[in-house]
């Protein structure tokens, strides 16, 4: 929407407004008289609400050659308006504690308990919450739509799509930090190419340059292409107002904030930080979770883009998975079950050395560990006991996935069975074991037990083959 050429006296009759004791007191009357008085040939004049979302009530003049909005607010002290100036400030920094901006595509009420859990946490608890809640947002789905359907749309996007492709397929092939180091580069990229015609100005006025177009065109499109005085045209007027106006903001507050942020000056939880990942400060942007973070903001900045350019190429709707997007989550899928299976296969072959998968910066191996010594404990260790007679409590595994707590009771009688994930276990946690445990038991084959079971008095030994004794009440 390019900016409507508006009679010139609009401005002039904008000082007159402001001449009156209280812009309150403003009429239609008085801005008819007052427009014909200046030769405008005037087609009528109302008092109504104007704008989206949030509106301000004023007084709409036509003329022949265009419209004029004369509010009767204050553009910095009207209760109502500073009442949701405060409220969107409160919002936003709720917002900035997630590291994170006022969501495109994502109904409000898929956030709004997000938004009461973190009013009264600490900033990584409030990541934590954001990485829980929005999971279930930034889906593998939502991720291929963003890839396949709306960077290619993206005239600084589209050289990325097949980059960005080639990550999203990688991330679950189980490459995940090679992926994430992709792609936070390609972010600097198209915000300089969207910038282009600012590119000899520092990065931080680029940025600037580049979201107040944007949100210029928000602002006019809030006041339907009619003159508005320039006041009630800023973002400072429009943050609480107009909920793009707001999302614009805040993701350019992210940008700057967090980002792009300087490294000294960097406090956040989730590591992505451009400068933290070019100077090797910190690993810590190896965060499985910075991934979507990454494919999402990509795609904003399609969208800020095209109201950058006023291009309309990536909507502000998201749209409907057609068969390229479809397609691609498929084949992350599928790429996803094959790592699975090879994940499997590598747990056995360095079980086998009575070894654990050595630790990569995304993946522990604490998620896998969990689920196969589960699963083990359940066939290997808990069914034996309930067929031998026993009431059986199984506990969580630990928290690094290395042991399960099971206690087999019958009658007075108590059984405490600790199921390592491996024989090849440190000593130091033998021992620690040892003290609240009748039996050690653990997965697979013995592998140099004498090793690291030295010096240890309760029975210890591969839980396929530990006969668990009768319980009192078979006997």
């Amino acid at each position: 929407m390019t900016e409507a050429m508006h009679p010139t006296q609009f401005p002039g009759l904008w000082k007159k407004v402001l001449g009156l004791p209280k812009l309150s007191d403003l009429d239609a009357q008085t801005v008819v008289l007052w427009a014909q008085q200046m030769g405008l040939d005037v087609v009528d004049a109302v008092e109504r609400d104007v704008g989206l979302f949030q509106t301000t009530r004023a007084i709409v003049l036509r003329v022949e050659g265009g419209a004029a909005c004369f509010p009767k607010i204050s553009h910095i002290d009207d209760p109502k308006w500073l009442d949701t100036k405060v409220k969107a400030e409160r919002l936003a920094s709720l917002w900035e504690k997630m590291e994170w901006f006022s969501p495109l595509w994502v109904p409000r009420g898929k956030y709004q308990a997000l938004l009461k859990e973190t009013e009264h946490c600490s900033r990584d608890q409030a990541v934590e919450l954001f990485g829980y809640h929005f999971s279930t947002v930034y889906t593998l789905a939502f991720q291929a739509v963003c890839i396949a359907q709306l960077l290619p749309c993206s005239r600084s996007l589209a050289e990325y799509a097949p980059l960005a492709r080639e990550a999203y397929l990688a991330f679950y092939s189980g490459y995940r930090a090679s992926s994430i180091a992709a792609l936070i580069p390609v972010v600097e990229g198209a915000m300089k190419r969207i910038s282009i015609d600012s590119s000899d100005l520092p990065l931080p006025e680029q940025i600037d340059r580049v979201f107040d177009r944007a949100c210029a065109l928000a602002a006019r499109l809030h006041f339907d292409g009619m003159w508005v005085p320039r006041e009630y045209l800023s973002i400072d007027y429009l943050f609480g107002q107009d909920e793009r106006v707001f999302a614009f903001e805040t993701f350019k507050r992210w940008m700057k904030g967090s980002f792009f942020q300087n490294t000294d000056k960097y406090d956040g939880a989730t590591w992505l930080n451009r400068h933290l990942f070019a100077h090797g400060t910190s690993s810590d942007w190896q965060q499985s979770a910075n991934f979507e973070r990454l494919v999402v903001a990509l795609a904003t900045l399609g969208v800020i883009e095209s109201w950058h350019d006023e291009s309309n190429q990536v909507s502000l709707f998201f749209p409907e998975m057609t068969q390229d997007s479809t397609l691609l989550w498929q084949q992350a899928l599928f790429r996803g079950q094959m790592q699975m299976a090879l994940n499997l296969n590598e747990q056995e072959h360095f079980q086998k050395h009575g070894r654990l998968v050595p630790e990569l910066p995304t993946d522990g191996g604490i998620t896998l560990r969990s689920a196969v010594l589960s699963e083990d404990c359940i066939r290997d260790l808990v069914r034996p006991l309930r067929e031998a007679g026993w009431s059986v409590e199984v506990g969580e595994p630990d928290e690094r996935a290395l042991y399960m707590t099971v206690v087999a009771t019958s009658g007075t009688e108590r059984l405490t069975v600790m199921l390592l994930y491996s024989c090849g276990t440190g000593n130091e946690l033998y021992r620690e074991l040892e003290k609240s445990a009748n039996v050690i038991l653990y997965r697979g084959a013995p592998y140099h037990q004498d090793q690291y079971a030295y010096g240890i008095s309760v029975h210890v030994g591969p839980v396929t083959g530990w006969q668990p004794p009768l319980a009192p009440s078979r006997k």
